[in-house]
């Protein structure tokens, strides 16, 4: 395993080193990987502008060919990567076998994109020398590349939203050499699948520095890369604050840039009295499993449980609270998230009626809810912020018209999810509510499980994700590392190969 920073076709090791530590065991595992010093960062950054113009100009066939190359030898790591993430997360191989495929699917997915135009979004409007008062010009715009773009990785997801995750997929596929930000908290995996990168870059011939990983904490790595006029584009996964801290910096640039960050979601679920007179043990359990799946560190992990009164409320809340009764004690991601986790409880804790406090001490936590009134709800802000981890808050509210008024309080959301009968004569307020603060709507179901596809929005309004146009899954995803350019009164020779028509 290479313990350097990945710099192109080069690795470079530095006096200053982290580890990978096992969250299950609280152990540190084998390897120390290099802390990228100014002299790294300078390097990749010099090689990324370098590749750049190569790189842009590689067909959309060559640069489908280096992707598929990547997805292929990411599966040729085998049970080595399968273990070291298991290691590195507490994730269980169910789940890093599932992420696994995933990652190479999308960069598969990508690389079928690329191979035809129509992701360029081409645009003609030919020439009418004849027009009255004046003859219009010939017109056709495009879709090209920004330049070198900087990912930051993120820690719950160590494979499909890292180092060869969407985003980097996207980036790659559009033309964009890429520089990630590798998670401290799997230093290992990425180490892993940067050389699959590494080495798919060579096989491909593609430019010195088309690829890049550096290690290093966030504060001081990321804000050195996000001020770097070199750099374009941000693609990052994580905390409002951090999040925040890129978008500030990036702004106060003399050039800024954007940033396209996903800042955590409470994703509120809807449940009429239609649906609890209907199904209240079901919604009980399904809603029970999405909380918790993956100890509740899921960007889609449904947060707020909206249920309007019924006398089936006892019914739901039964089977609610005997799933997540079911749940095994687990570790969560990291040191850091686990300590938030139990800072939030705490203060919680103070004001409301936890199921579980976690009190034991011990590492591995249990999953935790409370129940509040609508008014209750209304009148504590402090209440209306993600808390990351396996907890969500019940709010038995009086009806449609109170749900509405939460959702007016409530900041962007990346999910809403509605339980309701299609008869039922609240769903059209509802749901035009859920359209104004989420980028995804569900109808009787769960928000955690986003499917790799067009039609998919995983975004939504701020702070949800920085820009609410864009998303971070599927195809309209690899808009945000590029910009339109219109040719006009070009000759054929010169435009560009989508635009020759």
């Amino acid at each position: 395993m290479i313990t350097g920073n990945i710099i192109g076709y080069e690795t470079l090791e530095s006096q200053n080193h982290l580890s990978g530590v096992n969250p299950l065991t609280q152990s540190d595992l084998d390897g120390a990987f290099s802390i990228a010093t100014q002299v790294e960062i300078d390097l990749a950054l010099e090689k990324a502008v370098l590749a750049f113009p190569v790189y842009r100009k590689w067909p959309g066939t060559k640069r489908a060919d280096f992707m598929d190359l990547i997805a292929q030898y990411i599966l040729e790591l085998g049970d080595e990567l399968v273990i070291r993430a298991m290691a590195e997360t507490g994730l269980a191989e169910a789940r890093i076998l599932s992420e696994r495929g995933r990652t190479t699917g999308q960069l598969k997915m990508f690389a079928n994109a690329v191979r035809q135009t129509t992701w360029e979004e081409p645009s003609i409007d030919l020439a009418q020398p004849d027009r009255q008062p004046l003859p219009k010009a010939d017109i056709r715009k495009h879709l090209v590349p920004l330049g070198p773009v900087v990912v930051f990785t993120a820690s719950n997801f160590p494979l499909a939203y890292s180092t060869a995750g969407g985003d980097v997929a996207s980036a790659l596929a559009t033309g964009c050499p890429v520089i990630v930000k590798a998670h401290e908290s799997h230093p290992g995996t990425n180490a892993l699948v940067a050389e699959a990168v590494q080495r798919a870059a060579k096989d491909s011939g593609a430019p010195d520095g088309v690829f890049s990983t550096l290690y290093g904490y966030g504060p001081e790595l990321g804000q050195a890369l996000v001020k770097d006029p070199r750099v374009k584009a941000i693609g990052f996964t994580g905390s409002y604050g951090a999040g925040r801290a890129i978008m500030n910096a990036a702004a106060l640039r003399p050039e800024p840039i954007p940033v396209y960050a996903e800042m955590g979601s409470l994703n509120p679920v809807l449940i009429t009295k239609s649906a609890l007179d209907n199904k209240a043990v079901m919604i009980g359990e399904q809603l029970g499993a999405s909380m918790t799946m993956g100890a509740g560190q899921f960007c889609t992990k449904p947060g707020l449980l909206m249920v309007e009164k019924s006398d089936h409320f006892d019914h739901f809340y039964q089977a609610l609270e005997a799933k997540i009764r079911t749940v095994a004690p687990t570790p969560m991601l990291n040191a850091r998230i686990h300590s938030n986790f139990m800072r939030s409880l705490s203060q919680l804790s103070q004001e409301l009626g936890l199921v579980d406090l976690n009190e034991d001490g011990s590492h591995l936590i249990k999953p935790a809810i409370a129940i509040v009134s609508g008014d209750e709800f209304i009148n504590h802000a402090q209440w209306h912020h993600e808390v990351f981890g396996p907890f969500a808050i019940i709010i038995k509210c009086n009806g449609a018209d109170q749900m509405v008024t939460i959702l007016e309080l409530l900041k962007g959301q990346l999910t809403t999810t509605i339980w309701s009968e299609p008869y039922d004569p609240g769903n059209d307020i509802l749901i035009e509510a859920m359209e104004q603060v989420s980028g995804r709507i569900v109808w009787n179901g769960v928000p955690t499980g986003v499917e790799v596809c067009d039609s998919m929005m995983h975004g939504g309004p701020f702070p949800a994700t920085s820009h609410p146009h864009f998303g971070a899954v599927g195809f309209s995803s690899l808009k945000r590392w590029t910009r339109p350019v219109a040719y006009q009164n070009f000759p054929g020779q010169y435009l560009p190969g989508s635009l020759k028509r």
